[in-house]
């Protein structure tokens, strides 16, 4: 995908090539939490990590933004329908599917 690094690409380029396959269905993610989590994609954008450009360790990615639509698990009750999740390589779920 042009808009993504190098090293995006080798990590969250999958996920990217499935979201926008599917952008207009529902999808169920597993986060890195254990939950379990029904969406719908909403938006991606440019964001960076909140250092100035010339600090070390300063970097743009791309994130995509998904509202949650229905909460299947989250033992730590921090999500809420209705709620946008960011996801970007920093984050990505451990697996992702179309959900039925």
């Amino acid at each position: 995908m042009w808009w993504l690094n190098e090293f995006e690409e080798k990590i969250i380029g999958p996920f990217y090539e499935f979201v926008f396959s599917h952008e207009s269905e529902l999808m169920i993610f597993k986060l890195n939490d254990g939950a379990v989590v029904k969406v719908k994609f909403d938006t991606e954008s440019e964001m960076d990590n909140n250092l100035e450009l010339d600090e070390e360790g300063y970097e743009e990615y791309r994130e995509a933004y998904f509202e949650i639509v229905e909460i299947i698990t989250d033992d730590t009750n921090q999500y809420k329908v209705g709620q946008l999740i960011a996801i970007n390589y920093h984050c990505l779920p451990s697996s992702w599917k179309l959900a039925n």
